[in-house]
């Protein structure tokens, strides 16, 4: 899945439709958008794992977390709010999309994500509170995309691994 997954990231048509796309896992919903609601001038599509239905609250849609749906929403949107795991900051970086990140508590590799982020030039801060909607609205506001390039090695990794045993002797002929 994740291969396909990867492929679907790579191959998606990117837009700008005005919205930001927030995945925080480690928060509730309902506390996500009682502070994201504080700025009401940009639309929300917060994905979330405590919902199986879409709810609609002014300038924030709330999803059940769903490949196809975050997907669709990342590559359209504005900008990506998330945790400083590994795959979601990347994506959003591939993507050419403004990022914030907020590492999870105790987690050292989120930590050691956000302060390299940090380090690229990407907006971090360390929760998600009232306190940072000021930060939240100033990254809103900002033209700040990072420029990095993945180049898809995918080919290159497999021939890399199989050639000593594709050359091998030892190996059966297939079609003798």
């Amino acid at each position: 899945m994740f291969a396909n997954y990867q492929k679907k990231i790579r191959h998606k048509t990117v837009k700008n439709k005005g919205h930001f796309t927030v995945y925080l896992p480690s928060y509730h919903h309902d506390k996500i958008a009682k502070i994201l609601s504080k700025i009401p001038i940009v639309k929300w599509h917060i994905f979330s794992k405590d919902t199986t239905k879409l709810i609609f609250e002014k300038n924030i849609t709330i999803f059940p977390v769903n490949e196809f749906d975050f997907i669709k929403s990342m590559a359209s949107s504005s900008g990506v709010l998330c945790g400083a795991g590994f795959e979601t900051p990347s994506e959003a970086l591939f993507l050419k999309k403004r990022l914030m990140v907020i590492p999870m508590k105790n987690q050292y590799e989120q930590q050691c994500n956000a302060l390299a982020l940090k380090e690229m030039g990407v907006h971090t801060i360390k929760k998600l509170s009232k306190k940072q909607v000021p930060k939240i609205a100033k990254w809103i506001r900002s033209e700040n995309i990072i420029e990095v390039n993945y180049a898809d090695t995918t080919e290159d990794l497999l021939e890399a691994l199989l050639l000593p045993y594709y050359k091998s002797s030892s190996l059966p002929t297939i079609l003798s």
